[in-house]
């Protein structure tokens, strides 16, 4: 293994590790001491990789976009936007606990952050699932699949419907997952009528 790929497995883990326990502790909660010592470095090993902890976080949280980003893309080759989107929530339950609990963070943190870091992560958290859902809502629209709406707006309400799962208190679902997305998503296209 070389030097890089060293380098990048310890980034990697040190992101993995830091996601754990800020989401566990909250981002106030937790010490870039014992980040560093959950990622079996000193905090100068830690420091090497990252400027300070609100570089950690949007690191964090950039991981996070990027895995949001792979499972819209593969929700996306679904044949229609009922489909897609029931694929995406799907997939979003079946995540573990602690991974659906960082879109919360996303949000819950961001008055803690610097002008720089909240363009950061509020561009993660669009780019993770705001923009995937309004795309599909949108080609749903152009294809008559759906009545004409404001696509922003109903990608907004589907997220609504589905925060408080990603609570960590309520991100224990376990089996009931694939139900309870299937609730949001008939919710969403039928009502409850």
């Amino acid at each position: 293994m070389n030097r890089q790929q060293n380098s990048e497995q310890i980034r990697n883990r040190i992101i993995d590790e830091a996601a754990r326990l800020i989401v566990t502790y909250g981002y106030e909660g937790i010490a870039m001491r014992e980040i560093a010592e959950a990622a079996g470095l000193s905090k100068a090993g830690l420091y090497h990789h990252f400027r300070d902890k609100e570089d950690l976080l949007v690191a964090v949280l950039t991981n996070w976009a990027e895995e949001m980003a792979g499972l819209a893309a593969a929700a996306g080759r679904e044949p229609d936007t009922r489909a897609q989107l029931t694929a995406l929530v799907r997939g979003l339950f079946a995540q573990a606990p602690a991974q659906r609990a960082l879109v919360r963070l996303s949000n819950h943190d961001l008055p803690r952050l610097s002008e720089t870091a909240r363009a950061s992560v509020e561009r993660c958290y669009a780019n993770g699932l705001i923009a995937p859902i309004t795309t599909m809502i949108r080609a749903g629209i152009d294809r008559g699949e759906l009545r004409p709406v404001d696509p922003y707006v109903a990608a907004w309400l589907l997220m609504g419907m589905l925060y408080p799962f990603f609570h960590t208190e309520q991100a224990k679902i376990g089996e009931r997952g694939e139900a309870i997305a299937d609730l949001i998503i008939t919710t969403f296209f039928d009502g409850l009528a």
